[in-house]
């Protein structure tokens, strides 16, 4: 596939950030054919077992482009649904998809009053609460109670044939043999494929490129990786598909995983909670889920997770809520609030490039972590450049995000923000980046750029004659590019 990885990378990021301080009200029709290019190439590039953006990213554009085209054909399909790949080992994947979950960023988004409202007729329900395990999926196969093949997760695909790796992580477990099992023709076991953080440096030491226990598993489990990088990765299971096999709760079937030997994720079941006090008592919940993941307040769970995963317990009931029609299951949400929201991040800004539009040249920031120097090639320092070639460094740059990416550009989209940044070389710059809003510069306490600006001129003093002409030229320019 002749695809420009980084520049299209670039633009689904200047695409979120446009989204983000404008809305998608504001998108027009060209931009919504663009989107469909990104979301066509984020899958392509998927079924090769490769990663063009992470999830969290790829969710937040087919969110987008359902809510500007949902009858777009993207919307329509949830992850394996084109027979061209499958083999017959693959009918429990066509049979049962594995479906995408729906993210709740907040206490009070419309993901979780709509999980609320569709509980309405119930009085209490059990919660199954599971950390969200930030890998690779994976689904493992079993034929009477023998390993015979493992594939990643895919897009429109059987995905990519992992078999080799996987045997080298269920030997570690003496897993490849389940007698347990032996009378079942064939199963499914699904989970994610992860690097331990007890393993992280000793990864690095294989490939000092390696940021985080999330990125190390893209080049660790390529199939020119060695055994020995093979052998750091683990399986974590979540989920047990075979026809005829049936549990009546999702704690059931971690009890049966964990019964044949697989490791499963951290979790926890709460009973009876009850509907109508369950958006105040959340909270609590998520907080009291996040102490099992620590001991005398250090993080002692050995896998980066990125949330919690909120599952109605009773697979009747779970069942019973549907789904959207395409892409999610209406009985679980992932929940990324208290320790697993969005957060802030600041760099401290090289130089200024200059990236020529249609019609005007917009500037972007980059940026990197305080200790960090740039260094380019002519040896002279550039407080401007049109071309991030120059930079000798570049891929040294950069600051980390919690999922462990390196944010190294940060758009500015118009001159005039960097007045209101004050976004300079040597400069601190301040930027949102939760994997969902793309990057976005904001104020040091978080504040979006279009608030913060009609904020202050509202708080200005209404007798200035030129106030009422000032406020519509701000908040014009920024609305409108």
């Amino acid at each position: 596939m002749n695809l420009d990885v980084e520049k299209v990378k670039l633009e689904i990021g200047n695409f979120l950030g446009f989204c983000d301080l404008n809305g998608v009200e504001a998108i027009q029709t060209e931009q919504v054919q663009k989107l469909e290019e990104y979301i066509t190439a984020c899958n392509e590039k998927h079924n090769l077992g490769e990663e063009l953006v992470v999830d969290a990213i790829y969710n937040k554009l087919m969110d987008i482009l359902s809510k500007v085209n949902p009858e777009s054909e993207l919307c329509k399909h949830i992850w394996e649904d084109s027979v061209d790949e499958f083999e017959d080992t693959d009918y429990l994947v066509m049979k049962n998809p594995m479906y995408s979950i729906q993210t709740a960023k907040s206490y009070t988004c419309d993901e979780i009053c709509g999980f609320v409202r569709r509980l309405d007729s119930t009085e209490t329900f059990d919660a199954h609460l599971s950390v969200k395990l930030n890998g690779h999926g994976i689904r493992v196969k079993y034929s009477h109670g023998e390993f015979i093949q493992a594939r990643s997760r895919a897009r429109s695909s059987a995905g990519r044939d992992l078999t080799q790796q996987l045997r080298v992580a269920l030997e570690k477990s003496d897993l490849v043999s389940i007698p347990d099992i032996d009378a079942i023709p064939l199963c499914e076991i699904r989970g994610e494929w992860l690097l331990p953080l007890t393993n992280l440096n000793e990864a690095k030491q294989f490939n000092d490129t390696i940021v985080s226990a999330f990125t190390a598993v893209s080049s660790m489990g390529r199939d020119s990786a060695s055994e020995e990088e093979w052998g750091l990765l683990t399986f974590v299971a979540y989920e047990f598909i075979a026809d005829g096999v049936y549990f009546s709760s999702k704690e059931e079937e971690y009890d049966f995983l964990q019964s044949l030997g697989f490791e499963v994720p951290y979790y926890l079941t709460i009973e009876e909670l009850a509907v109508r006090t369950f958006l105040i008592e959340l909270p609590d919940l998520v907080e009291e889920f996040k102490q099992g993941l620590f001991t005398n307040g250090e993080y002692n769970y050995d896998y980066y997770t990125d949330g919690i995963v909120l599952r109605i317990n009773d697979n009747s009931h779970f069942q019973l809520l549907g789904d959207d029609g395409g892409r999610y299951k209406y009985g679980n949400l992932a929940l990324k609030v208290g320790f697993w929201e969005q957060n802030y991040y600041h760099g401290y800004i090289q130089t200024i490039l200059w990236t020529k539009g249609k019609t005007k040249l917009s500037p972007v920031a980059i940026i990197a972590e305080e200790d960090d120097i740039i260094e380019f090639n002519d040896y002279d320092a550039h407080l401007y450049i049109t071309n991030p070639s120059v930079i000798k460094n570049y891929k040294k740059l950069g600051v980390v995000t919690a999922a462990g990416n390196k944010v190294r550009r940060v758009p500015l989209f118009e001159p005039s923000n960097m007045l209101a940044l004050n976004a300079y070389k040597g400069s601190i710059l301040h930027f949102r980046y939760g994997g969902e809003a793309g990057v976005v510069p904001c104020y040091e306490d978080g504040t979006p750029l279009l608030e913060g600006r009609v904020k202050q001129l509202l708080e200005r003093d209404k007798e200035n004659e030129d106030w009422e002409d000032e406020y519509e030229d701000v908040y014009v320019d920024e609305i409108i590019f």
